[in-house]
């Protein structure tokens, strides 16, 4: 218990000075994005997509934000993968919104799509099939400001779960992104 006290007084210091600053109240973005999926077999398959994210101030240092994402690896050899993620949760800057370079942390939760098609090769039928499941994603990034309302994501990576097949272990996977970001609100 002592240690979670500590834990408790640490965030509520370093999370001072946000207290002072004018923040957006909106902000929203979009990007490119990295996935490494993990087949589940040992494998990993690269994909590349788009990501949009969006979040709402609800306290001096926390939001929350919404990111939905869509990637993609078109191989005809071996069929074409695409997974979509709807995700919502907490996101923390624990030093402040309003900084040239901004920290933020995040833990969100939803659910996303697996999608895989192999067209017909040497007279065999053509296989589509989809899952649908469980996502969560932790993780965290760095925004720089480049105008009162603009700001790059310079990076954003994060840890991502899914489960997409009933009784089948989850796949481990890991995303990075980089993008645009708008703030609303700002004076």
């Amino acid at each position: 218990m002592k240690k979670f006290a500590g834990l408790f007084v640490m965030v509520v210091l370093f999370c001072l000075p946000s207290f002072a600053q004018d923040a957006s109240k909106y902000e929203i973005g979009g990007g490119l994005a990295y996935r490494s999926f993990s087949n589940g077999s040992g494998s990993r398959t690269n994909m590349v997509g788009w990501n949009t994210y969006g979040d709402r101030r609800i306290w001096h240092f926390i939001n929350v934000a919404a990111d939905f994402s869509g990637t993609y690896n078109r191989n005809s050899n071996f069929g074409d993968t695409s997974i979509y993620s709807f995700l919502i949760g907490p996101q923390l800057y624990p030093f402040g919104h309003q900084h040239k370079i901004t920290v933020f942390g995040q833990l969100l939760f939803g659910g996303g799509v697996f999608l895989y098609h192999l067209p017909s090769q040497n007279g065999f039928n053509p296989v589509t099939t989809s899952y649908a499941g469980p996502v969560w994603m932790g993780g965290g990034g760095l925004d720089w400001r480049v105008r009162k309302r603009w700001a790059i994501r310079f990076i954003q990576a994060d840890y991502e779960q899914t489960r997409f097949v009933s009784g089948s272990p989850s796949q481990g996977n890991y995303r990075i992104s980089v993008g645009l970001l708008y703030r609303f609100g700002i004076k």
